[in-house]
C-alpha cells in the first residue's frame, strides 16, 4: 500500500492550512525525511518532510489552496509498486500545479518548467500604506537567496508573493546562508543538532528542549500561548535531540554527551545566555545542562522543568516500549492516548503525525536503545535531584496530577526555593493541556531572572 502524506496540524487550534510550496514534482524519487511540501498558517510555515522513502504521486493540492488538516495531499509508493487510481483522489479533482487525470492515473506528466509557465497577471505587491505583501515563507527564501522582494511579482491573492514566485527569481551571487541568521539549521560539526528558530528575536532567548520520542515542532502550539501570555520580542528557539526529529541519525549516548550538543549548538548560534525549558526527558537533560555551570559555553539565566525526568526512581516503562515497537496507526493512538489526562483531546492528526515522524524502523530502534540506556526496565537511571539545591537561578517545576508517564509524586520534597506547580485533570503534556497557565508561568519566570 502506499504511503499516505497529510496536511500536519501546526497549532493545536489550527483547523486549516494551505501549501506554500512544492519541493516535489509528480513522479520524483523521495528519500524518507527529505522536505517535500511547506505548509503555511496564519501564525507559522512549516517544512513536511517525507514520511517513507519511494516515488511521489497524486500531489492533490495547488499551491495557497486552504484545506482541512488531515486531508492528504499526496502518496508515496514503493519502488516497483503498482499505481493505483484512487477514488478518493478521484473525487478531489486535480493534482497540484494543474496536472489532469493522467496524473492520478500514475500515467507519466510532463510539468512545464519555471521559465515555461504562464503566471496571471498580478496586482501590485504593496498593499495599504505602502506595506509589501509577502508570505511567511516567500519572505525566508528572500533571505536566504538574497533577492529583494520589491522587485518580484506576486501571484498569490491581491498579487501576494509566495513562496514560488521567490524561486523563480535568480538567488543573488552573494547569497549565503551565514549572511543571515538562518531559521533551520545546517548541520555543521560545531553545531550538532537540528534547530529551528520558532521565534526571532533580541535579548536572551528562551531555548526549548523536547520529550522522549516527540521533537521540536511539538512546541509551536506552547510558542504561541507563550506569545499571548507575555508579547516580548524575546527569541525562542527549540532543538532537536540526539535520536529525535531532524537529528534522528545521531545516537543519544550519555547524558553528558547530549548536553555538549546543546550547549554546542546554543555556542554555534552565538547564544551566550538563554532561559531554559526542558520536557519530560528534556527536563532532565535542561537540569543536567544548568548543572554545568561556568563549565558550559552558554549561561542559564531560567531554568523552567514541565514533567522532568531524573527527578524520581521510576517510569512508565510500557509506554516507552510500545511507543518504540507500534508500527501501525492503531498501536501509535493505544500509546498516545497514556499522554492526556483526558483521551479525548488525542485526534486522527496527531496520531499521523506521531506515525510519521516514528514511520522509520531505524529511528525507533534508537529510540528503544536510548529508553534502554535512561529508562532500563522502568527504572530511571538518572538522579539529578541533588542538583536542585546547587542551583542559583529561578527554577520552576510544572507538573500534571494524572501524569502517566512520569508520575507526579517526584515533585515532593523538592528544595523550598524550587517553584512547584501542579495542575489537575492535566497528564504528561501541560505545555498542551494547559498551555496558556503554563505559558504564563515560564513568562513569569523569566522575569524573575531580572
Amino acid at each position: 500500500m502506499p504511503t499516505e502524506v497529510i496536511l500536519p496540524r501546526v497549532d493545536m487550534d489550527m483547523t486549516e492550512g494551505m501549501i506554500a510550496a512544492w519541493h516535489v514534482h509528480e513522479g520524483d524519487t523521495v528519500r524518507a525525511g527529505a522536505v517535500i511540501f511547506e505548509i503555511e498558517t496564519s501564525k507559522a510555515t512549516m517544512e513536511v518532510d517525507a514520511p517513507a522513502s519511494g516515488v511521489i504521486r497524486h500531489l492533490r493540492t495547488a499551491i495557497g489552496e486552504s484545506m482541512p488538516v488531515g486531508t492528504p495531499v499526496a502518496w508515496i509508493y514503493a519502488d516497483g509498486e503498482a499505481v493505483a487510481d484512487l477514488a478518493v483522489v478521484n473525487e478531489t479533482g486535480p493534482a497540484a500545479g494543474g496536472e489532469t487525470q493522467a496524473a492520478v492515473a500514475g500515467e507519466d506528466v510532463t510539468r512545464p518548467t519555471p521559465a515555461s509557465v504562464e503566471f496571471a497577471p498580478a496586482s501590485a505587491p504593496f498593499g495599504t500604506g505602502g506595506r509589501l505583501r509577502a508570505t511567511p515563507a516567500a519572505r525566508r527564501l528572500a533571505r536566504e537567496r538574497s533577492v529583494r522582494l520589491e522587485g518580484v511579482a506576486g501571484t498569490g491573492p491581491h498579487g501576494r508573493i509566495v513562496a514560488t514566485d521567490v524561486l523563480r527569481e535568480p538567488a543573488s551571487a552573494f547569497a549565503s546562508i551565514s549572511a543571515v541568521r538562518p531559521n533551520v539549521a545546517v548541520p555543521t560539526a560545531a553545531a550538532p543538532l537540528h534547530y529551528v528558530w520558532l521565534r526571532e528575536g533580541t535579548g536572551d532567548p528562551l531555548v526549548l528542549l523536547h520529550g522522549f520520542a516527540a521533537e521540536l515542532n511539538s512546541w509551536r502550539p506552547f510558542c504561541h500561548a507563550l506569545g499571548r501570555a507575555a508579547p516580548s520580542t524575546r527569541g525562542v528557539l527549540a532543538l532537536d535531540l540526539p535520536a529525535h526529529g531532524k537529528s534522528s541519525a545521531q545516537r543519544a549516548g550519555s547524558i553528558d554527551a547530549i548536553v555538549e550538543a546543546v550547549d554546542a549548538t546554543l555556542a554555534a548560534q552565538g547564544v551566550t545566555c538563554c532561559h531554559l525549558a526542558g520536557h519530560s526527558f528534556g527536563g532532565a537533560i535542561a537540569l543536567a545542562a544548568a548543572a554545568q555551570g561556568p563549565l558550559a559555553q552558554t549561561k542559564i539565566r531560567s531554568l523552567t522543568l514541565i514533567a522532568p525526568a531524573g527527578l524520581g526512581p521510576d517510569s512508565n516503562a510500557a509506554f516507552m516500549r510500545g511507543i518504540t515497537q507500534a508500527s501501525r496507526r492503531a498501536s501509535f493512538a493505544a500509546w498516545l492516548k497514556e499522554l492526556f489526562a483526558d483521551p479525548s483531546q488525542l485526534d486522527d492528526v496527531f496520531v499521523a503525525t506521531a506515525e510519521q515522524q516514528l514511520a522509520d524502523a531505524e529511528v525507533r530502534a534508537r529510540l528503544a536503545a536510548l529508553a534502554d540506556t535512561f529508562f532500563p526496565d522502568g527504572a530511571q537511571s538518572l538522579d539529578l535531584r541533588g542538583v536542585l539545591a546547587a542551583l542559583t537561578v529561578p527554577v520552576r517545576v510544572i507538573w500534571g496530577l494524572q501524569d502517566r508517564i512520569l508520575p507526579a509524586r517526584h515533585a515532593e520534597g523538592l528544595p523550598g526555593r524550587v517553584a512547584v506547580h501542579r495542575f489537575a485533570r492535566v497528564g504528561h503534556l501541560p505545555q498542551l493541556e494547559a498551555r496558556d497557565e503554563v505559558a504564563v508561568i515560564v513568562a513569569q519566570n523569566i522575569a524573575s531572572a531580572g
